[in-house]
């Protein structure tokens, strides 16, 4: 073997290390994206639930409340968050239920309606209508869809709700 070729250890050991410490940025970097997307993620989940737990206690407030303060407040934040907030971050059932009640709010509890199509705008079936479409079962089913959009989009599991009493049309 000629001997003009040799092995230039220094070089070598210097671009391994050049690779390795490029290496390791770059799974610090992924790692670190990884974990901010859980922490936006997070973030998002916690207003999400807390916006729809204040949807759900302001509707059950305008459908069984009869103190004039406690109504005016609800009222105000349930409007809120039908023109705002909940806007952001609900989900297509939550929105078809939010409309429900609000047109009966709007009626002042006579002549309600609901949205008769479903988030796939397949109509809904008569069964699932057959309750009144009063404020009260209503409000029911708004914490109905609020409960199947936690458990389906956040696989988050309430226990046996199969045979719940209450359910979301819009599903």
């Amino acid at each position: 073997m000629p001997s003009d070729r040799k092995i230039d250890w220094d070089k070598i050991t210097k671009r391994v290390s050049v690779l390795a410490i490029l290496g390791s940025a770059v799974w610090t970097l992924i790692i670190y994206l990884g974990d901010r997307h859980k922490e936006v993620n997070a973030f998002v989940f916690q207003q999400q639930t807390t916006l729809y737990l204040d949807a759900a206690r302001s509707a059950a407030t305008l459908a069984t409340s009869k103190n004039d303060t406690k109504l005016k407040d609800a009222r105000e934040r349930f409007d809120q968050l039908f023109y705002g907030e909940l806007v952001v971050v609900e989900d297509r059932r939550v929105e078809l239920a939010m409309i429900s009640f609000r047109r009966c709010l709007v009626m002042n509890n006579k002549e309600c309606d609901r949205v008769e199509t479903n988030q796939y705008q397949q109509p809904i079936a008569p069964v699932k209508l057959a309750i009144p479409a009063q404020l009260d079962n209503l409000s029911l089913e708004l914490a109905a869809c609020i409960r199947s959009a936690l458990q389906q989009d956040r696989k988050i599991q309430f226990g046996n709700v199969k045979n719940a009493e209450t359910s979301c049309p819009y599903d």
